[in-house]
């Protein structure tokens, strides 16, 4: 595999930090120990973030045919509110602002924060007594150039562990909105018209329909949200495909990531962040044409864990999209070899240890039940096992997560699994989400519990095994 070299990464000011595209060996070549040292004002740790992808649509020519040149959307006099979950708790806050895919620069107007509110079925309800107003570097407005994030300037708000924080940004100029993420498992977003910074819901206001039509389950701009811990905090980035961004979950809670912060923050537990980096469809080693499925896991891996403040480890799944459509020794996208997966976890590892990072490895599910057409195959069955035997036995990780036995159980199979002599291990009916290629909220609970119990030495019980 071949990896370019780059020079040293220059320094910058901590509210911008310009996004680099590269490769893996950038990480490998003597780098800081840490990927981002805590300000001496205090522990600063990411409480809740997410993978950006590169958020674009086909734009039209002068005829209306479609062409092959793609623009991101735009926004004009529009306030865009987005609520999202923390894990752990903090006394003070900043968030993260990303214009990474950008080609042109992005201008925020203004741009508040503050606890959700507790309204049944209203997501944009705020707590207007503990709105705060954004700055970065001291300014309300905001100039963001192509290929950078924003990190505020903090403010002082305590929030408890899994509580819910409201960032609400006003853009009075056309600006391009480049950077999204699609997979929300619930209603995260607002968009309406004029500045309502000030407004304690938006639920009464007619939605702007500037964005897409699924706008209302998207993450736009906003990559991170930062909390200032009062004692050092374990702060785990759980790095993977659409098994971890929680396909077929019913909330962020319900996503295996979010199960592990869940037990994770209550009272008698020790406490930790929990980022999820998941970008559904990623793979390790392709970059992907469908935009949101986002560049290779070795590509983005400094951006989505080593760059995460105060990261201390990462839980890697990834694997099951380059079985089916990774790149084959041929150049085509028939399926990546059990050996250039392993070269890529390993690459990883490395990488993480070069940190000082903890990495743990989930074996790859078990999808013989998924019906779609070209999944299982008798060959792509037998790199999936050489893949997990591998993860099981080299020693490479600090641990090893067995998503695979714990999700395996009595299926139906597809129909090229059922032609086989004997029927090989697939994911439990029970606990799919789909036919047997995602799991469902009680499968996705197994695997938080199994995280939990791993990263922790716990030995706690799901409500409800596959097997």
């Amino acid at each position: 595999m071949n990896l370019t070299r780059f020079g040293p990464v220059p320094c910058r000011p901590d509210w911008l930090r310009i996004g680099l595209s590269g490769s893996l060996a950038l990480l490998l070549l003597g780098m800081a120990a840490t990927a981002q040292a805590a300000p001496a004002s205090g522990h600063w740790v990411e409480s809740w973030g997410q993978a950006m992808v590169s958020h674009v649509q086909p734009s039209p020519d002068r005829d209306g045919a479609r062409e092959d040149a793609y623009a991101a959307p735009h926004l004009r006099d529009a306030t865009l509110r987005q609520t999202v979950p923390l894990s752990v708790g903090g006394q003070r806050l900043r968030v993260r602002l990303s214009n990474v895919y950008g080609s042109t620069p992005l201008t925020l107007t203004a741009a508040s924060v503050a606890p959700a509110a507790d309204v049944d079925g209203d997501h944009t309800a705020i707590d207007p007594a503990r709105r705060h107003a954004l700055h970065f570097d001291g300014k309300p407005m905001l100039t963001l150039p192509a290929g950078a994030t924003a990190l505020s300037d903090p403010i002082t708000l305590a929030l408890p562990a899994l509580s819910r924080v409201v960032v609400s940004l006003y853009f009075h100029d056309d600006t391009a909105i480049a950077d999204y993420h699609a997979a929300q498992t619930t209603t995260t977003t607002a968009l309406v018209a004029g500045n309502a910074l000030a407004a304690t819901s938006l639920a009464s206001r007619p939605p702007l329909a500037a964005l897409d039509k699924d706008a209302a389950s998207h993450i736009y701009v906003l990559e991170g949200v930062e909390v200032e811990a009062a004692q050092p905090t374990r702060v785990i980035v759980a790095f993977g495909d659409s098994i971890t961004d929680g396909a077929y979950a019913t909330g962020p809670d319900k996503t295996w990531p979010g199960v592990l912060a869940t037990r994770a923050n209550r009272a008698a537990a020790p406490g930790a962040a929990v980022i999820n980096a998941g970008i559904s469809g990623n793979e390790l080693t392709s970059d992907q044409s469908y935009l949101p499925f986002g560049p290779a896991a070795l590509k983005r891996f400094e951006r989505d864990v080593i760059d995460r403040a105060g990261v201390t480890d990462v839980i890697v799944l990834l694997g099951t999209n380059d079985l089916n459509r990774g790149i084959d020794a041929a150049g085509q996208p028939r399926g990546a070899a059990a050996h250039d997966i392993i070269d890529s976890l390993r690459l990883l590892a490395d990488a993480a240890h070069a940190h000082h990072l903890r990495i743990h490895a989930g074996t790859i599910p078990p999808f013989a039940g998924f019906t779609a057409e070209g999944w299982y195959s008798p060959a792509t069955e037998a790199k999936r096992q050489s893949v997990n035997r591998w993860m099981r036995h080299a020693g490479v990780f600090d641990s090893v997560l067995d998503f695979s036995s714990a999700l395996a159980g009595p299926y139906q199979p597809s129909k090229p699994a059922a032609q086989q002599p004997s029927l090989p291990e697939g994911m439990a009916q029970v606990c799919a989400g789909d036919t047997g290629l995602h799991p469902n909220d009680r499968g996705y609970a197994v695997m938080g519990t199994l995280a939990y119990n791993v990263l922790f030495h716990a030995q706690e019980q799901p409500a409800a095994r596959c097997h």
